[in-house]
């Protein structure tokens, strides 16, 4: 088996994998077509919105999502929030989500984040542990729907 390629997402990736992905997290690949790409137009135009692939022999198995803030506090500071990491179920096992994780921490450190920072369930924290991440603070949520 090949080794993956991770990149940002590009528009045609949409349709070859990527929302197929995502449904390893909720359903996502029965959304309309419009709207996917409107949704992917929005996101495309911030540049501290990035959203990393995994594409394996040409189809997308993984992405996970950067979203970069800027702060007043830390002197006008940066913080990355990585959001919904995911690999398509098939290619579990293979590292792939190490590397989209690795690649974008790299980005987040490059432009300058002071911190990147995610949530997890109990499960999957020691993943995040075994690239560095620590248990700082606990989540508190508000569901709003």
């Amino acid at each position: 088996m090949s080794e993956p390629i991770i990149r940002e997402l590009k528009k045609e990736d949409i349709w070859n994998g990527f929302l197929k992905s995502l449904d390893s997290l909720k359903p996502a690949s029965n959304i309309e077509k419009s709207k996917a790409e409107s949704i992917f137009e929005k996101i495309n135009i911030n540049p501290d919105h990035i959203i990393a692939v995994a594409e394996l022999d040409g189809k997308i198995v993984g992405s996970t999502t950067l979203i970069i803030e800027s702060k007043f506090i830390h002197d006008g500071g940066l913080v990355g929030h990585i959001e919904d990491v995911v690999v398509n179920k098939e290619f579990q096992g293979q590292k792939i989500g190490e590397k989209i994780m690795i690649y974008l921490i790299e980005i987040a450190k490059k432009r300058g984040c002071y911190k990147t920072i995610l949530n997890c369930t109990e499960d999957v924290k020691p993943f995040y542990e075994k690239l560095g991440f620590k248990q700082v603070a606990n989540e508190l949520r508000f569901d709003n729907i």
